[in-house]
């Protein structure tokens, strides 16, 4: 979710409760998941099976799932996902592989060269963009999209398409992931390898709105020769959070950077791979993985982002899993996989509270 606009929904959520800060008294304790709610099958969109391009907080509750489907990718799909399953399923072709949702309903699903914006209620509407390009993201008013492309940061007018700005990278430093900060510009997760002597290093770059890096980028794991940059999630105050692989004992890392500075580095527990996705909690307290592996119980991990430690843990497979993308909407965890067993693989949303 836009931080800007997650952060309006707490701050309603504590006005309406009752639920406001007071100086002196402890916060409360983090957000852990211990439980698992249940399962929905994604391949019911389609006869021939489902795969799963995007996750986002709907607009009105649950899970928005951008699925492509499997017998033919041009065709998607989108739907929500939640405690009752599937909502309607909406068919859009040759749409896009990223979905955006806006604080008015409105929904924006962005692809090479086009954006299409879904208004509640209404037709989709295609908006040619000048640019193509892969990972996006979108400014929390809706107006702006961020693209990576061709060694660019480019900022795209979401109404027109029009470029409005460009920051070149510079040769060597590919972008792995995008997000926006509260501020409105994007934060990049990079790979760097402009030094031709030296491995690939992971790297973190911020940019405002108008594409004016600021600062100098941040090296994830300084203390190893390379690094490769897995997924990434920016919290409301700006914290960057952060997946990647490096050498070692404990390869698998989570990473935090907060005002240009690495603040925290934690092995992920449980796992023999990076995690593909991650959600993090609002406050920048937590954050929530989703582990397998050989001799490990498939499942997610909730981990303290300052001390590392693991707080829970809940297992999805009772054997081995395979994860992709997590989202994080309200009070669920939702989780995209597949259970190995002797069956057929299945597209599987895995709930989780």
């Amino acid at each position: 979710m836009p931080s800007a606009r997650r952060a309006a929904l707490v701050l309603l959520a504590m006005v309406a409760t009752g639920c406001t800060a007071v100086e002196g008294e402890p916060s409360p304790a983090p957000r852990t998941l211990s439980e698992s709610l249940g399962t929905v099958d994604l391949d019911a969109a389609s006869p021939a099976g489902v795969d799963v391009l995007d996750l986002a907080p709907a607009p009105d509750g649950g899970t928005l799932a951008l699925l492509a489907d499997t017998a033919d990718p041009r065709v998607g799909y989108l739907t929500t996902v939640g405690a009752d399953g599937l909502g309607d399923v909406r068919r859009l072709d040759d749409v896009g592989t990223q979905v955006f949702p806006i604080a008015d309903g409105t929904v924006l699903v962005a692809g090479p060269g086009r954006l299409t914006r879904i208004p509640p209620g209404q037709e989709p509407t295609l908006v040619e963009v000048d640019v193509a390009g892969d990972p996006a993201a979108l400014s929390p008013d809706g107006r702006r999209l961020y693209v990576a492309a061709d060694r660019r940061l480019v900022a795209v007018d979401a109404g027109t398409g029009e470029v409005v700005a460009t920051a070149d990278l510079g040769e060597g430093l590919t972008v792995a992931a995008l997000a926006v900060g509260p501020d409105g510009g994007p934060t990049a997760l990079l790979g760097d390898a402009r030094a031709a002597d030296l491995a690939d290093v992971a790297v973190l770059g911020t940019w405002d709105a108008d594409l004016q890096q600021q600062g100098t980028l941040v090296e994830l794991a300084p203390d190893e020769p390379a690094s490769i940059p897995s997924a990434l999630e920016v919290t409301d105050d700006g914290t960057a959070v952060a997946t990647l692989t490096t050498g070692g004992d404990e390869p698998f890392r989570v990473v935090t950077v907060a005002d240009g500075e690495v603040t925290a580095s934690h092995a992920v527990p449980g796992t023999d791979r990076t995690p593909a996705d991650l959600a993090v909690s609002p406050d920048a307290r937590v954050a929530y993985l989703p582990v397998v592996g050989f001799e490990v119980e498939s499942g997610v991990v909730t981990l303290d982002l300052a001390a590392g430690g693991q707080l829970a843990d809940v297992q999805l497979c009772e054997g081995q899993g395979a994860f992709g993308q997590v989202e994080l909407a309200g009070e669920t965890l939702t989780v995209v996989g597949s259970c190995i067993t002797g069956d057929a693989p299945s597209t599987t949303a895995f709930l989780v509270g």
